[in-house]
């Protein structure tokens, strides 16, 4: 039971690190002067005057999703998309982590700086492997039989490969980039609590085992 209690908590750390993030982007947007989003990454609001908000955002949802990445793997073990899953996890969050470690360059800046091609390569991880991640569990939850998470997976995978191609369009580059966020951060979210609630419901029945009378008064 305390196994799980942990598990949860693990858990509930991906469960928040999504919203949180969108929170602290629209706050860093809202407070930088003369930011157009439309236009401008995410990234780009690590450049400014109030740089530090963006930039702790990622270290801090970053954090929160390597340590999700442990709950994962205890939340899915034995499984065979345990390992394979807790990895892409946690490499989306070192690869957030990076990010803020690293300031993007603002973009049309003539030269490129180490630390701007270092956040773009661990921007690249980041934007790989969540869709990696919503495949593996696209592909485990069709060997379940469970279609609605087979679809609304890969479908989210799809659709995030599909919107990152937006960058390439500098006018609105920002709308793309946001968009991809928007599906790829709310499909982790509920990915989250989707297994939160399965360790919840799998000690429930555990202790239903162990103590029949609550298993009738649950029944019942």
């Amino acid at each position: 039971m305390k196994e799980n209690i942990t598990t949860r908590r693990l858990l509930a750390c991906g469960a928040a690190a999504g919203p949180l993030f969108g929170i602290l982007t629209i706050v860093g947007g809202a407070l930088q002067p003369g930011y157009r989003p439309i236009r401008q990454a995410v990234s780009e609001l690590a450049t400014g005057s109030t740089g530090w908000i963006q930039t702790t955002n990622f270290l801090v949802c970053g954090s929160l999703f390597v340590v999700f990445a442990l709950g994962v793997r205890r939340a899915l073990r034995p499984r065979s998309a345990a390992w394979t899953a807790a990895a892409l996890t946690g490499l989306f969050g070192a690869a957030l982590i990076a990010s803020g470690l690293f300031t993007t360059d603002v973009a049309g800046q003539a030269q490129h700086t180490w630390s701007g091609t270092a956040h773009n390569a661990a921007g690249s991880i980041a934007f790989l492997s969540l869709p990696l991640l919503t495949f593996t569990w696209a592909f485990y939850s069709a060997r379940r039989r469970s279609w609605i998470w087979t679809v609304t997976s890969a479908t989210a995978g799809v659709t995030m490969l599909l919107l990152i191609q937006g960058l390439a369009v500098p006018e609105h580059r920002g709308l793309y980039q946001r968009l991809t966020i928007g599906v790829g951060w709310t499909w982790i979210t509920v990915f989250a609590l989707h297994l939160r609630r399965n360790t919840s419901t799998n000690e429930g029945e555990a202790a239903d085992q162990k103590h029949p009378i609550t298993r009738s008064f649950r029944q019942g």
